[in-house]
């Protein structure tokens, strides 16, 4: 098992419409916007000490959430790792286990954390990233 010591990290949810999920997580549930890239059409939403807790990703205009066909309603959920060997490390045992890999070893751009994503046997995506800074302020046993 290479993932001994995870954190989860994030959501992301895919959304019919960005401006009325962003209104809904900032109202009801007190997110602030930290970042939006209008590139992929995503606003990420935080509490304040992540960068993002909860990111939306507007679906394509004519998509719809289908039950097993389509567009899921949830994009990916994300694990957090305190380094950045776990995810190389990873990313040898995927390809060896013909696991789908959706995006190799990468640095994102916007929170700046080393990542990759595959996907589970059900097609959900699953993100492992490094955030060491994570685990320095956590004393959990």
């Amino acid at each position: 098992m290479l993932v001994r010591n995870g954190i989860l990290g994030h959501v992301v949810l895919n959304v019919a419409s960005l401006k009325k999920s962003e209104n809904f997580y900032r109202t009801f549930l007190g997110l602030k916007v930290s970042a939006r890239n209008r590139q992929t059409k995503m606003t990420f939403l935080s509490y304040g000490r992540e960068h993002h807790d909860v990111a939306l990703m507007e679906l394509p205009k004519g998509a719809k959430h289908v039950g097993g066909r389509g567009m899921p309603k949830l994009h990916h959920f994300c694990i957090y790792v305190d380094s950045n060997d776990v995810i190389d490390k990873l990313y040898a045992v995927l390809k060896r286990r013909k696991i789908s890999i959706v995006s190799r070893p990468e640095t994102l751009v916007v929170a700046g954390n080393r990542s990759i994503s595959f996907l589970d046997p059900d097609g959900n995506r699953v993100e492992i990233a490094c955030n060491a800074n994570k685990f320095k302020f956590d004393n959990r046993k």
